[in-house]
């Protein structure tokens, strides 16, 4: 008996652009490969930094928003324009990983009505790595970051004049402002005033205090006479009328 195999189909030819794609694919991998061994060597350095013996120890978080700040700038200035968006995020990112060898990063958010986008604002900022928390009310968050346990988000509400408090708690200080024109939730938490980036001063004053002349000031909130504003005149740290942290 004669058994008649069927011809094997013939294997197709790889097109041109088979080729590229694969090829793509490969140099992607290979990138990828990179990628992960230069951020495992950053975690580990980001160890070493915790335990060196110049560390910033004492009653501040182990934070430093001027050194973010800085590191944030490089990279973004380094960056093509069409790219530098997705640069900003992956360094927070990375960052955030890095900081979360030394702490766990514990971020109580507050806002008054719903908690989106001051929630979205502090997970862009502290990144994966940080575990985020609603807060009840603002000074139930104010009193976990007076206590060094973490930081607070808190949002601005006409209706929840937190921020006064802050000429009460001289340990707490902003370090960050959320939104597009004018800050619209604030970051605070005991961090050391010499690690402050450079920028706008955040100020509570009374009235109309006079940071001197031709400083320009922005109005964010008022309560009772009290006044929350951005200075961008070099408030000096220790002025007891007004200084409370930094926007950078």
């Amino acid at each position: 008996m004669t058994v008649t195999l069927a011809p094997r189909p013939a294997l197709a030819t790889p097109s041109a652009d088979d080729l590229t794609l694969s090829a793509l694919r490969h140099e992607i991998d290979r990138l990828d490969d990179d990628i992960l061994d230069l951020f495992q060597r950053r975690l580990a350095l980001a160890d070493r930094v915790g335990k060196a013996k110049d560390a910033p120890a004492g009653p501040h978080l182990p934070l430093r928003p001027d050194r973010e700040a800085a590191v944030l700038a490089r990279m973004v200035s380094q960056a093509r324009p069409d790219q530098a968006t997705a640069v900003a995020g992956l360094w927070r990112e990375i960052v955030g990983w890095g900081l979360a060898r030394q702490t766990a990063t514990q971020v109580h958010v507050w806002a008054p009505v719903g908690t989106g986008r001051a929630f979205d604002a502090a997970r862009r900022r502290f990144g994966q790595a940080a575990r985020l928390t609603q807060a009840h009310d603002p000074e139930a968050a104010l009193d976990f970051a007076a206590h060094g346990d973490g930081v607070a988000v808190l949002a601005l509400s006409a209706d929840h004049p937190w921020w006064t408090g802050l000429r009460d708690r001289p340990g707490l200080k902003v370090f960050d402002g959320f939104g597009e024109a004018a800050p619209r939730a604030l970051a605070v938490g005991r961090v050391d005033p010499a690690a402050l980036a450079s920028g706008r001063r955040v100020t509570v004053s009374a009235g109309g205090a006079d940071f001197g002349p031709g400083a320009g000031r922005w109005g964010l909130a008022t309560d009772r006479g009290w006044t929350l504003s951005l200075v961008d005149a070099a408030v000096p740290l220790d002025r007891l009328d007004g200084f409370v942290g930094t926007v950078g």
